[in-house]
């Protein structure tokens, strides 16, 4: 069995023997390769990061694997005209949430044109912190929590959420807010029969409430909620 990997290398050279490429004509092609090999993905943008580079050499490093225990490899060497151009291409994603990728689009001159060889992607990074800007506001955290207790413990009809204070947090990529609560609620017919039909006030241990943001959205910490303890965090309510 004879695999196959190639890997492309190039020499960088200074030549004007061809009509350069207009950064119009490389945006084109970029936007073309994408819709045919991310079609999910819509581009918001696409920007330059330095001059287009020429070269008229082009090499690839050949390895071919004998049945897993042989290894050769060989360069194979072209000559002809080559263009490079590294970009910043910012897009979004079927789920909404944006991402940015360092990429290196590849030319070659055929006849009278620059066609596409294809894009090499070189890094990337998750834009979904970035795009959901500012911390959702009291008000706003309140309704994510009322409707989080309204659907994880129908053991409380929950009438108010209030937000006491909250705190921030980050550890890298990762982004989250704690809280400090209080639930006003009434127990109903699916807990606990002393609390049925009797009005609470919970509020849950310091800073044991959590948003999270997840793919560019503050959703809760449904563990959280779910795990309270009732017998020390809800009071009959006055």
């Amino acid at each position: 069995m004879i695999r196959l990997a190639v890997v492309c290398l190039s020499l960088a050279v200074s030549f004007s023997a061809f009509a350069q490429m207009s950064w119009s004509n490389v945006q084109a092609q970029l936007r073309e390769h994408w819709k045919k090999t991310y079609p999910a993905e819509k581009i918001l943008k696409i920007e330059k990061k330095g001059g287009l580079q020429y070269y008229s050499t082009d090499r690839q490093t050949q390895t071919t694997d004998y049945w897993g225990w042989f290894w050769e490899t060989k360069t194979i060497e072209r000559n002809g005209a080559f263009a490079r151009q590294v970009a910043a291409v910012t897009v979004e994603r079927a789920n909404k949430t944006q991402a940015q990728f360092e990429v290196a689009a590849l030319f070659e001159r055929q006849g009278n044109a620059w066609q596409s060889k294809g894009v090499a992607v070189r890094d990337s990074k998750d834009l979904s912190a970035a795009k959901a800007g500012d911390l959702p506001s009291h008000a706003q955290a309140a309704t994510i929590f009322t409707d989080a207790w309204k659907k994880l413990r129908p053991d409380f009809a929950v009438e108010k959420v209030e937000v006491l204070k909250s705190e921030p947090k980050q550890s890298g990529e990762r982004r989250w807010i704690t809280y400090k609560l209080a639930i006003l609620a009434t127990g109903t017919d699916k807990g606990s029969q002393s609390m049925y039909q009797k009005k609470y006030r919970c509020t849950p241990e310091d800073y044991s409430s959590v948003l999270k943001l997840e793919g560019g959205s503050w959703v809760v910490d449904a563990n959280m909620i779910k795990n309270i303890n009732e017998a020390r965090d809800c009071s009959l309510a006055k």
